[in-house]
């Protein structure tokens, strides 16, 4: 799996390019997960159904740091040929 983390301050674009990267996926806006909706946990639980789904690429949305670092955790865990877009809002 890879995992790719965009930082950086309020309305700087980062949740904009998530959007054109799910786009180009074929996702819709709503299939887009939501950090601050989930606990840690919760997260990691919505994550693995999408794999065992088959996604391919999965975009979450305002992370916290600890979702980040459990997801840093799973990338040993999840399929190779996923990638993971994640942005956290500094």
């Amino acid at each position: 799996m890879q995992l790719n983390v965009e930082r950086g301050a309020p309305a700087t674009g980062k949740t904009i390019r998530l959007r054109q990267i799910a786009q180009a996926d074929g996702q819709r806006e709503r299939q887009i997960l939501v950090g601050r909706h989930s606990t840690t946990d919760a997260l990691e639980l919505s994550v693995w159904r999408l794999a065992d789904r088959g996604a391919n690429v999965i975009c979450i949305d305002e992370c916290s740091e600890e979702q980040i670092a459990r997801l840093q955790v799973l990338q040993r865990r999840l399929p190779g040929n996923l990638t993971i877009h994640a942005v956290v809002a500094n």
